[in-house]
């Protein structure tokens, strides 16, 4: 109704083979007219992305809105730049709550039984069963 349309959706798999970022450059090729991507990934799967992107000579065709993985920091990018150039990267706001990390850093068993997931925590951060 407001003239977008999502012409694909492509999953990264989580171990990428070799040649598979060069398919997924592929794949957003295949839809001629599409030339906004959003990007939902990690650093390093953003960083072959745009090498791909580099390597079929389509610096510039393409527009990214990426995640917050990359929003704040210059290693997905460095060195890619022609690729990334003119991305748009969503970061949400970050702000320090005065006396949080004290208050969650005195948590314990004792002191945090209404707090249902607490002992999963618990156990994952001790590497414990209790």
């Amino acid at each position: 109704a407001g003239g977008l349309c999502i012409a694909q959706s492509i999953k990264i798999p989580r171990e990428p083979r070799p040649g598979e970022f060069a398919k997924v450059i592929g794949r957003l090729m295949e839809t001629s007219t599409a030339r906004g991507v959003v990007l939902f990934a990690n650093e390093d799967d953003i960083r072959r992305v745009l090498e791909a992107a580099t390597l079929a000579n389509l610096s510039g065709h393409f527009s990214w809105v990426g995640s917050d993985s990359w929003g704040a920091k210059m290693a997905p990018v460095q060195g890619l730049e022609d690729a990334a150039h003119g991305a748009i990267t969503i970061l949400p706001k970050r702000a320090s709550v005065p006396g949080f990390d004290e208050y969650f850093t005195s948590r314990s068993l004792e002191n945090n039984r209404r707090n249902l997931w607490f002992h999963e925590f618990w156990e994952d951060d001790f590497n414990c069963h209790l």
